[in-house]
């Protein structure tokens, strides 16, 4: 494979350790444990006005469904290091138009099924990492894996240090390339920043059982620093997270300094688990949400377009509901923000998500979007709709 520098030099190391003690290690393979999935997933999208730059297709009407089979391995632990292994292969099983040419390839899957050097649907790594656990409360993972947390977010090639003490946790964590790899997304794993990738370090402060803080420093070198700080309450079934966030942008990149605020509720009453946000970005300056950080967490949409966006104010609702074994959750938000001109446009989303197992093995997942756009945006009205099929082993 390519691009798993990470990824080889995991298994390297643990080569050197089977010289040290092969029975133990040959005890820990046999020990460990194979799963695996196959699934389809279905997308459509509609839109009222397609965008074609430079003759390629940006934005459009697409219809198409992929599969794909994924393969895990779990090691058993030994000498405190056990190793997890996962590679996923993809395949076209539909496509209404297999000659159009978007930003990532041919044929309408490539939007997001992104096509690797100009090929077909491609064979990828998507998790090969070892954990070493020296005591109970500490956890190093190094090589490809999936991290969700501010900042980094998604698949990624990395090394993550994640220790506590007490009433303190501490979260460090260097990546060198990410990606996107699972049933519904395909985007190939690329460097981060040329070679120097991103830094993220993390402190978390438990004060009470209901009140924690968190610090963060995600460090892109010579592109940005991202700071932050977030508030984290608790009271009964009641939680509150109140999220600040500054990006400090080297001269070299050519953008403003900017910031956010992030504030997001939610209860449970009678069955019912509604939550609410807030998401407020500087007025100077867009903020790296998308495109110019390694991942993100704050944004509670399918889309999401214009959240980070300069200026942009956000405001959203939503609620789940589990009835029997169908799950459920309803999430409405507008968003108004500045275009290039300081014009004020706005847009809201509607997104539906259910999920319900069809048996014990096979698990169904519909999602349904709606978004309407004020008219000089971009892209105008669209719908989308995604199924996904899952039978896991």
């Amino acid at each position: 494979m390519k691009k798993v520098t990470l990824s080889l030099a995991v298994i390297a190391g643990l080569s050197m350790y089977s010289t040290a003690n092969a029975d133990s290690l040959l005890e820990a393979l046999t020990d460990g444990k194979m799963s695996g999935e196959f699934t389809t997933t279905y997308e459509n999208r509609k839109v009222d006005k397609e965008i074609s730059p430079w003759g390629i297709n940006y934005y459009s009407n697409t219809s198409y469904a992929v599969g794909s089979f994924a393969l895990k391995y779990e090691t058993g632990v030994w000498n405190d290091i056990s190793l997890t292994s996962k590679f996923r292969a993809y395949t076209t099983l539909f496509e209404e138009d297999k000659n159009s040419t978007t930003s990532y390839g041919t044929g309408d899957a490539s939007e997001r099924f992104r096509e690797k050097d100009g090929s077909d649907r491609t064979v990828d790594l998507e998790e090969l990492f070892l954990t070493y656990t020296p005591m109970n409360n500490i956890s190093i993972k190094t090589g490809r894996q999936f991290i969700s947390t501010d900042w980094v977010n998604k698949t990624h090639d990395a090394v993550r240090i994640d220790a506590t003490f007490e009433d303190t946790s501490l979260e460090a964590i260097w990546s060198a390339r990410t990606g996107r790899i699972y049933s519904r997304d395909y985007r190939p794993m690329d460097k981060f920043n040329k070679n120097d990738g991103v830094y993220k370090l993390g402190l978390t402060q438990k004060f009470t059982e209901n009140i924690s803080a968190t610090a963060y420093d995600a460090i892109f070198p010579d592109l940005r620093d991202i700071i932050g700080g977030k508030v984290n309450l608790k009271y009964g079934a009641t939680s509150i997270r109140a999220h600040y966030a500054a990006s400090k942008e080297d001269t070299v990149t050519g953008l403003k300094d900017s910031n956010l605020i992030d504030f997001m509720a939610s209860t449970s009453i009678a069955g019912f688990s509604p939550y609410a946000g807030y998401i407020k970005v500087d007025d100077d300056a867009a903020f790296p949400g998308y495109a110019n950080s390694a991942g993100e967490i704050i944004v509670p949409f399918e889309e999401g377009d214009y959240v980070y966006s300069k200026g942009a104010e956000t405001i959203y609702l939503g609620v789940s509901k589990s009835i029997g074994d169908l799950s459920a959750t309803l999430l409405y938000g507008m968003t108004e923000y500045l275009d290039g001109t300081n014009n004020k446009l706005d847009m809201d989303e509607t997104t539906l998500w259910l999920g319900y197992p069809v048996t014990k093995d096979i698990k169904a997942n519909l999602g349904y979007t709606m978004v309407n756009e004020v008219d000089g945006s971009a892209h105008g009205d669209y719908d989308q709709l995604n199924i996904t099929l899952a039978y896991t082993f």
